[in-house]
């Protein structure tokens, strides 16, 4: 039978519909059961289904035409995730972005940026940090997924699934403790309630420092899911989110003109990774509230309906040092603590570095305040099997509509020119920190006000013609409607999809298909005193995938694989030129893909990839050149053992080793981050205690050879640089 957990919390504060299949029934109380108790890791933590994430309805691996990368909890738990890059390194053809002075999660799928981050199926609206604590696992869908999702990136997309009540009783505590006074302390516990009901509570609380000076992390998250059977054909599902996080903002390092080009100053002078050029007031400070809800109702002819409702709520609060130009001077200028200090100073500025040259950054403080967003989302999907002259079609139809409003204020104040009335220059070699303005009131500004409303329907059909060969075919239609007076305020568009695949054998099957993805073009000017604003909506980008693979299932199913070969184009992208904005060709990609997942044999887990991006930039002065932070090779390889039996039962490892090809920093491909690969480790035991638990004790170790790297470019002045070695211990116990 079903059971259901809700929280009163949730029940009060609003929550989530999921869909969910039927527990297994109990057997007969005469029969007997064997129990056999594993010391370790369950292996089933480990394995994963790519679910009914794209399609609308449940496909196993060998038969979905195209490439889905899960992973599960526990890896995250085996490496020690906190941040979503982290786990994203485990997927061949991601590359990191800056994530705009680390506020946010940023990166690229096969050669195209994310416009956003999906919970559970629904496209959220905040751009904030995705809370790894409470994920049962993270999807990776590649190419466009616009049929079932809605708006996307034609490269792909990453949909976060978050934590669902379990059958059974299960309680998991984790104490963490690592490098720079990192401390973080997760809870989580499952419990049924009667028969047809159960809940679950996810508690997490950290409190951490960075190799970044004055660089400060505290998040804390509780997370409320549950689930009631209104019968037993109908499940009535909830759950409810909290975050409070605050971290500090870091724009990373920069680059500078030299008569080679431009080159990050790390690599010039002599500058620690730990400098800061921003000041100890920067910070983005943050509160999120995702609550849900939703019906699952299984007619008797086997056709499921799903509901679902949410709404989000996020204040925010941002403080930045805003890098405007750099300043290059011969050893020699008249700068005394950032002031220019005598009349002949232009005399002293170079037009590029040379040994022995200081650098300045002329820098303003600027934020958005008071930053409110709400947003409520609508889901329907309707599945089912219809038989038509002897064959099979695996229906999945949807609607969706998400409406967003957006009220903050955007403060800034006066570029620094080294004056005693514009303020002082930033020395990057000797730094002088507390000479920009730490408040940004908000008296006599003007409110900046924005709005969408996106909705669409979809159909997909998936037809089993033989034993062999299935075809998908789908389409969607968009609709998207700002508020604004741009010229249309409204925008739709039609986008297909059309698949075949073949079982070669039993456990390995090809596939061919075409898809197509929408986005619409939405422009927001602000005016140069921050005062206000005006949103227009442009026709909208449409792009589309031709993609050909394979895909095989070996060691009785435990071990998956995949190659794929794609090509993506992407058309009418708005761009500005000479302040106005025109729709032009905007990118082009193709590569290869290699995926390999899973536990060939008892104790042993492996994920490994490889990815060839061959991404190009379609029109304009940059025509023909790589996209910036885009590698063209990506590869990485996490595998681990553990000891089931004998006297090392309960022992294990894993090591992992993440490389990033070289990347370019501009679209004018003036400069590079330069390739690094990083190593990490993994050491536990565990041991088993009372009630049929155990405890584990853990020691981790990430960039164990204390790789100096760059992750990503924001621009010239915007370089993230890349984590040194760090370690963690840790204590966890499952009952």
């Amino acid at each position: 039978m079903r059971r259901f957990y809700l929280t009163p919390l949730a029940a009060i504060c609003g929550i989530t519909l999921s869909h969910l299949g039927y527990a297994a029934e109990a057997p007969p109380a005469e029969q007997s059961i064997e129990r056999i108790n594993v010391i370790g890791t369950n292996p089933h933590r480990y394995q994963t289904s790519s679910g009914n994430s794209l399609f609308g309805q449940e496909l196993e691996y060998l038969e979905m035409p195209r490439v889905i990368d899960v992973l599960p909890e526990q890896l995250l738990l085996d490496q020690k995730v906190t941040e979503l890059e982290d786990a994203l390194r485990n997927v061949p053809g991601v590359s990191l972005s800056d994530g705009f002075g680390g506020s946010n999660n940023d990166y690229l799928i096969r050669g195209f940026r994310r416009n956003t981050i999906y919970r559970d199926g629904l496209r959220i609206a905040s751009n904030f940090r995705v809370n790894t604590s409470n994920l049962e696992s993270i999807r990776v869908i590649k190419g466009p997924a616009s049929i079932t999702y809605g708006q996307v990136e034609p490269g792909g997309l990453v949909d976060v699934i978050t934590k669902k009540p379990l059958d059974e009783r299960r309680l998991y505590s984790e104490v963490r403790a690592g490098s720079w006074d990192n401390y973080m302390f997760q809870g989580d516990l499952s419990t049924p309630i009667g028969d047809k009901a159960a809940v679950r509570a996810n508690v997490s609380l950290q409190d951490s420092g960075y190799f970044r000076d004055n660089f400060d992390i505290k998040r804390n998250v509780i997370a409320l899911t549950g689930r009631y059977d209104l019968s037993s054909s109908t499940r009535l599902t909830a759950s409810y989110e909290y975050r409070d996080e605050f971290r500090s903002f870091d724009r990373g390092t920069m680059t500078v003109a030299t008569a080679n080009g431009r080159e990050i100053v790390n690599r010039l002078m002599d500058i620690p990774r730990s400098r800061r050029f921003g000041d100890d007031s920067e910070e983005i400070d943050t509160r999120f509230e995702f609550s849900s809800v939703g019906l699952n109702h299984l007619f008797a002819n086997g056709w499921q309906l799903d509901i679902r409702a949410a709404w989000e709520n996020t204040y925010s609060n941002d403080l930045q040092s805003r890098p405007a130009a750099e300043l290059i001077t011969d050893a020699s200028a008249p700068i005394v603590d950032g002031f220019i200090t005598s009349p002949d100073f232009n005399n002293h500025v170079k037009p590029y570095y040379e040994d022995g040259d200081r650098i300045f950054l002329a820098r303003r403080t600027d934020g958005n305040r008071e930053y409110q967003r709400h947003a409520d989302y609508q889901q329907l999907r309707l599945t089912g099997d219809w038989q038509l002259a002897g064959m099979t079609h695996r229906l999945a139809f949807g609607a969706d509509r998400n409406n967003y409003h957006d009220a903050r204020y955007f403060i800034a104040t006066p570029i620094t020119m080294g004056t005693p009335a514009t303020g002082a220059l930033f020395d990057i070699a000797n730094p002088v920190y507390g000479m920009l303005p730490t408040e940004l009131p908000t008296e006599g500004a003007e409110r900046i006000h924005a709005a969408t409303e996106d909705y669409g329907f979809f159909a997909n059909d998936y037809l089993q013609l033989t034993e062999q060969l299935s075809v998908l075919f789908g389409g969607r239609w968009d609709f998207s409607d700002v508020d604004g007076d741009g010229p249309a305020d409204t925008v739709n568009e039609f986008s297909p999809q059309v698949a075949l695949n073949y079982r070669l054998l039993d456990n390995l099957s090809a596939f061919v298909s075409y898809s197509e993805a929408f986005a619409p073009n939405t422009t927001f000017k602000l005016e140069a005193n921050g005062q206000s604003s005006e949103t227009e909506l442009f026709p909208p980008e449409n792009s589309k995938q031709y993609e050909v693979g394979a895909k095989g299932q070996f060691f009785e199913g435990k071990l998956n694989s995949s190659l794929a070969v794609y090509k993506i184009e992407k058309d009418n992208v708005l761009t500005q030129v000479d302040n106005e904005f025109q729709l032009v060709k905007g990118q082009q990609s193709q590569g290869v893909e290699l995926n390999i997942n899973g536990q060939p044999l008892p104790g042993w887990t492996v994920m490994a990839g490889y990815a060839y991006t061959d991404a190009e930039i379609s029109t304009g002065n940059n025509a023909g050149n790589r996209p910036r932070n885009v590698a063209e090779h990506t590869a990485s390889l996490w595998t681990s053992y553990e000891f089931h039996q004998g006297a090392w039962q309960g022992v294990g490892a894993g090591v992992g080793a993440f490389y990033m090809g070289d990347r370019f920093g501009d679209d004018n491909n003036s400069w590079r981050l330069g390739s690094y690969t990083t190593v990490d480790l993994s050491l536990w035991y565990t041991l088993p205690v009372a009630y049929d638990g155990n405890i584990r004790l853990q020691l981790s170790a990430k960039n164990l050879f204390d790789e100096e790297y760059y992750s990503a470019s924001g621009g010239d002045l915007r370089v993230s640089v890349g984590s040194p070695r760090s370690m963690f211990a840790s204590v966890s116990a499952t009952f």
